[in-house]
């Protein structure tokens, strides 16, 4: 065998073997392994070098001495540049690396990102990443971006019962999940950034494979509903339901407002689903409502597309408040549209406050005055409101004596009188 391997007659070595089962001792094993090592395992060297490693391993001495110079080529070939990983395999397989060797190989595959390599260590040999291996490997994924797939083969390596990984896992997502600040840039994607996808799939990916922590699934509910678009909600909401993520119903609120805030009404129907309970909704809807109602022609365009926005939210969701249909009963009357002010006044129990009532009597006179009415008939508008306000309201006999006041000391006009004698005789049949 010595003068074979002096030859390098591999050959020869074969039929010793096979003839006599004349195998090499460790000696000569280390001998062979280490003439065959290349300086790099460049792609032109690597092919022949693994050949001859193969060959090696195939007429070696299954014993204890020559398992120890495996493991210390393993470290040689592990150090060496280019395209090793073909080798690294077939000394795995050779069943005669140790514990340590192969946890040096599984670290070996991860840091070149052949989770294929590393699982296929961990299922055979039953060796897994550590703590702070895994951990590592964790955050580069995360701030590189790395795929859902990338992500489930890094998770595949821990092993399930190793409570260091597991109290490890648990710091990683709780540590991602707070981050950023809610309503920050990153989240709002104002920064032109696949921040918000990268972070909803990270997490996904550590809650899918059990990882447990309340506190982090309630952060990341937040943040979610802090990104105010239609994927970031929807997302909230699998949380909610599949994970138990709660929400601060004052913060659901906040978002609320700040859809309202942003003209985007079609979110308030993805997040009033957020709320813990029936009653936190409602308030929260109503507060919507009015936050909605007071805002400018404006913001919806003009008073056509208001009223119409705003019918539909009334109708949509089916609760309100007599602050916010109050409010809209007043814009009704400052339009002069009389037919959704008594629809509000009928459906919902709306009235007009007594100072919108005389600023609008007011307003109706001195259109009646500057255009030189003399029928009656023109003071239909000037009328209608009287019926929309509440016959006992403590305000309403002030109101309407303001307004006969002003309306004496306007220059004289034709239905004048007539417009002072009803309001008058309205006043007199008042209660109380």
């Amino acid at each position: 065998m010595d003068k074979a391997l002096s030859a390098n007659n591999f050959s020869a070595m074969w039929q010793l073997k096979s003839r006599y089962g004349i195998t090499l001792s460790a000696a000569q094993l280390k001998e062979l392994l280490w003439q065959s090592l290349p300086p790099s395992f460049h792609w032109y060297v690597a092919p022949s070098a693994h050949n001859k490693i193969r060959m090696a391993l195939d007429l070696m001495t299954h014993d204890d001495a020559s398992k120890w110079v495996v493991c210390d080529f393993l470290k040689e070939v592990l150090q060496k540049k280019g395209q090793s990983e073909t080798t690294v395999n077939l000394l795995v397989g050779s069943k005669m690396l140790s514990e340590n060797a192969l946890k040096e190989t599984l670290n070996y595959f991860i840091s070149r990102g052949r989770f294929h390599d590393a699982k296929a260590i961990k299922e055979q040999y039953s060796v897994s990443i550590n703590s702070s291996k895994l951990e590592d490997e964790l955050v580069k994924a995360y701030e590189s971006g790395k795929s859902t797939c990338d992500l489930e083969r890094i998770l595949s390596l821990y092993d399930k019962d190793n409570e260091y990984c597991i109290v490890t896992l648990r710091e990683i997502l709780k540590t991602v999940a707070t981050q950023p600040q809610d309503y920050s840039p990153e989240l709002l994607g104002q920064n032109r950034s696949n921040f918000f996808d990268n972070y909803m799939k990270f997490i996904n990916a550590l809650l899918s494979h059990g990882v447990k922590e309340q506190m982090a699934v309630d952060a990341a509910m937040a943040k979610a509903v802090s990104t105010l678009a239609h994927k970031g909600l929807k997302w909230a909401y699998e949380l909610k339901t599949s994970y138990q993520a709660k929400m601060d119903p004052a913060k659901l609120r906040v978002a609320m407002d700040k859809a309202v805030d942003l003209n985007k009404l079609f979110l308030l129907e993805l997040i009033t689903p957020l709320f813990a309970n029936g009653k936190d909704a409602e308030e929260a809807i109503i507060g919507s409502l009015e936050r909605l109602a007071s805002k400018p022609d404006q913001y919806f365009g003009d008073y056509r597309d208001a009223k119409e926005t705003l019918k539909k939210q009334l109708e949509k969701f089916d609760c309100w408040s007599l602050k916010a249909v109050n409010t809209l009963i007043k814009r009704a009357v400052e339009n002069n549209d009389f037919y959704w002010a008594e629809e509000l006044n009928r459906k919902y129990n709306a009235y007009l406050d007594p100072e919108t009532l005389k600023n609008h009597i007011l307003k109706e006179a001195e259109y009646v005055k500057r255009r030189g009415h003399t029928q009656p008939d023109y003071l239909a508008d000037l009328f209608a409101p009287l019926k929309l306000i509440e016959h006992d309201n403590p305000g309403l006999p002030n109101a309407i004596q303001a307004a006969v006041d002003q309306i004496c000391t306007m220059e004289s006009f034709p239905l004048q009188q007539r417009v002072v004698n009803e309001l008058i005789k309205f006043s007199d049949n008042l209660p109380g």
